[in-house]
């Protein structure tokens, strides 16, 4: 169903030292330069990868660099690095699965969803429900392909967003045709079973066509008419689980100039 809340539319560092306890760990924390979190991200890597070969030590080696470049770019965006979250346990871990996934597989779209989500997670590290749900998104990323992370994020455009712009049919006509241009993905070719199984998806019977006449306030028929088959055919008996949603919002924020608060859609 539509969300009660509408959304508007804008579209080497030393290693880590042991000996530090307490508020000495976080202002040792506090006092990293992007170089030196990065050196540190780096380090944590290393010591929780197996051994490779030469060949695909180096393939590896440069992947990580490009992963934790991008994660530190990231954590600096809002203008104040939150490099003191580091020094949690939790966000360790998330950090060398990530490191791991990226090291391993090495996608471009890859990189920025799991940066992404490292961004997030660094951010929401006080929020217990968005946290353990973020890594749990992060654990599932990189067994997502483009096409499957472009469904779950046209799923959430058509079944849980409502957009205050639309006024007119027209409108929705646009908008329809713009969240279909975005994410040219059909139903057809994803496995929903699967998405399930990665826990993206759980049981709901959710019908964009009916859901954009209740929020926008059209006659059904006239939204049947109007919307392309590729929306109808969400119409499944899955909808988006939490998971599914943070992987939707990731993956929208990178091909669309739409923004939304994690905050509205993951809470208790």
């Amino acid at each position: 169903m539509c969300a009660e809340t509408e959304i508007a539319q804008t579209a080497g560092f030393g290693s880590h030292n042991n000996q530090f306890v307490g508020n000495q760990i976080n202002n040792y924390y506090e006092g990293m330069t992007p170089e030196q979190a990065v050196d540190f991200a780096m380090d944590l890597f290393w010591k929780n990868f197996p051994k490779l070969q030469k060949a695909a030590e180096e393939v590896a080696q440069k992947r990580v660099e490009e992963f934790c470049n991008e994660a530190v770019q990231k954590l600096q965006r809002d203008g104040t690095a939150n490099y003191p979250a580091l020094a949690d346990p939790g966000v360790q871990y998330v950090l060398v699965d990530t490191q791991k996934n990226y090291a391993r597989y090495g996608t471009q779209e890859m990189l920025n969803t799991l940066t992404e989500l490292v961004y997030n997670r660094v951010k929401n590290n006080d929020d217990f429900i968005l946290k353990v749900t973020i890594d749990k998104a992060i654990s599932v990323a990189s067994m997502l392909t483009t096409t499957q992370l472009d469904y779950l994020s046209l799923l959430f455009l058509c079944t849980e967003v409502k957009h205050e712009n639309i006024k007119t049919l027209q409108d929705l006509i646009d908008h329809m045709a713009i969240i279909c241009d975005a994410f040219p993905v059909s139903i057809e070719n994803v496995s929903v079973s699967y998405l399930n199984i990665l826990g993206c998806v759980q049981i709901s019977l959710p019908d964009p066509v009916k859901i954009f006449a209740n929020c926008y306030g059209f006659e059904e028929s006239i939204v049947e008419a109007i919307c392309p088959q590729r929306i109808k055919d969400l119409a499944t008996d899955y909808g988006l689980s939490y998971v599914g949603i943070i992987l939707a919002i990731v993956n929208i924020e990178q091909k669309t100039d739409f923004r939304f608060d994690l905050h509205v859609w993951i809470h208790e």
